[in-house]
């Protein structure tokens, strides 16, 4: 799909948050934001990282959004889930010694696993 494809998709899905501002219009769903600038027509795709402001997502993940905006959001926060629960599962070796911290690291993985879990089942919905 096509960048202005996927940005008619974004405005259209009432699972999207309207985040219009000043030169630009913008959608948001689960974190991940989709901008057009109304001067120049740009569109670009950007994900928090878990970080202040946000960020474009690079080509590889750009590639994620070729079904749609939907199925991309969530594969998208998929693969970041993934992520976060890879590092989870190396540390808890690491804490075994700790069980207070050993705790609160089961504690957030099972958060992130139910997460994970939640947007599987949106995204097999999907199919």
């Amino acid at each position: 799909m096509r960048l202005d494809e996927i940005f008619k998709e974004a405005k259209t899905d009432h699972g999207s948050a309207n985040l219009n501002g000043e030169g630009h219009e913008s959608r948001m769903m689960h974190g991940v934001k989709i901008s057009r600038d109304t001067s120049s027509g740009e569109i670009k795709i950007f994900s928090p990282r878990g970080k202040d402001y946000d960020e474009e997502l690079t080509s590889e993940e750009y590639l994620i959004f070729n079904q749609g905006w939907r199925k991309g959001v969530y594969r998208l926060v998929l693969q970041g889930y993934k992520k976060r629960l890879d590092i989870i599962e190396k540390r808890i070796p690491e804490l075994l010694n700790n069980k207070k911290s050993l705790l609160a690291v089961k504690e957030r993985r099972t958060g992130l696993m139910q997460k994970y879990f939640k947007i599987t089942q949106k995204l097999n919905q999907l199919k």
